[in-house]
């Protein structure tokens, strides 16, 4: 079973133009629908739209809850496994106007000590061939306490897949890790040095399957992805020179992408090609990506492989 772990969900709020944003004035929108955000829970989206269950992890509260949950009803494969909190989960605000799209984001509820045991409890309960992804922020307050948790999920042989803080990936990578997918911003903090073009991230994610990621992604400009595995180094566009419409949620595609395909070939590669084509999809679509939009990028995806530097 595949786990994703969102600590910080938000209740994304839609609102769409075809006006420019005016700044200090009445702005009207002509399109409003709510959606449930979150990076994990794109995860489980992208999963539910291939077929593939998953149980969705993290903290919910307040007044927005249950209709955060109503919002995941829609989702056939997508079983919450939430812990309550008292604090309200989040409404972000999400602008798509005729000048582009402006977003307006909340800090998010605190959560207690006694939360975030609950939530350790249902990580326990994870076991051998488990996978869990725990994707979006970190509270810093809470950095230790998931490490801890994330620990204890590799002891019982689970699957630990990140896509969250850079120096919570950096402190876990020694303790085997499945899968990491980053970003270049977030790559320079891992590697404590600039990451300034596509020769600098592939030598970074080569370090981070060095010391200890199986399988080490970087989503480069939201327009190609490289992985380092143990067949080698290989890269995948994601864009394909055509400008994309919608790039949130990319690389949660991606992600989701792999895991869907490992779980069937146990191959990195050929799950790479599948997860570029679900970011693909991602890219030229409204929406996160569906089936008929992933198969029609998967016949035609190609990974090339990076060779070592001479």
């Amino acid at each position: 079973m595949i786990f994703t772990c969102t600590l910080n969900p938000s209740l994304d709020y839609y609102l769409e133009s075809d006006k420019n944003l005016t700044p200090g004035k009445m702005n009207r929108s002509q399109l409003e629908y709510y959606e449930a955000g979150g990076k994990g829970i794109n995860v489980s989206i992208v999963l539910n739209n291939l077929g593939i269950p998953s149980r969705a992890l993290g903290f919910l509260g307040g007044f927005t809850k249950d209709f955060y949950i109503s919002l995941l009803a829609k989702y056939e494969y997508i079983l919450p496994h939430f812990t309550y909190i008292n604090g309200p989960t989040r409404i972000n605000i999400k602008m798509r106007t005729a000048d582009g799209p402006t977003d307006i984001n909340a800090a998010g509820p605190y959560i207690t000590p006694e939360d975030m045991n609950n939530l350790e409890n249902k990580a326990e309960r994870l076991s051998k061939g488990d996978y869990l992804v725990l994707a979006g922020n970190t509270p810093v307050y809470l950095a230790e306490d998931v490490k801890v948790m994330l620990k204890k999920a590799i002891e019982q042989e689970v699957k630990v897949c990140l896509d969250t803080d850079p120096g919570l990936i950096r402190d876990m990578l020694g303790n085997g890790l499945f899968l990491v997918k980053t970003t270049p911003e977030e790559l320079s903090v891992m590697v404590d040095r600039k990451i300034e073009n596509e020769e600098d991230c592939i030598a970074a994610i080569r370090e981070l399957h060095e010391g200890g990621a199986e399988n080490a992604i970087v989503v480069y400009d939201n327009k190609k992805a490289f992985i380092s595995c143990n067949a080698g180094t290989f890269e995948a566009m994601l864009q394909e020179g055509i400008e994309a419409v919608n790039t949130v949620g990319t690389g949660d595609s991606l992600v989701a992408g792999f895991l869907m395909n490992y779980l069937r070939s146990k191959d990195p590669v050929d799950s790479f090609r599948f997860g570029a084509s679900c970011g693909s999809a991602t890219a030229y679509s409204r929406t996160l990506a569906t089936r008929e939009k992933i198969d029609s990028f998967y016949e035609e995806k190609e990974v090339r492989e990076i060779p070592e530097a001479a």
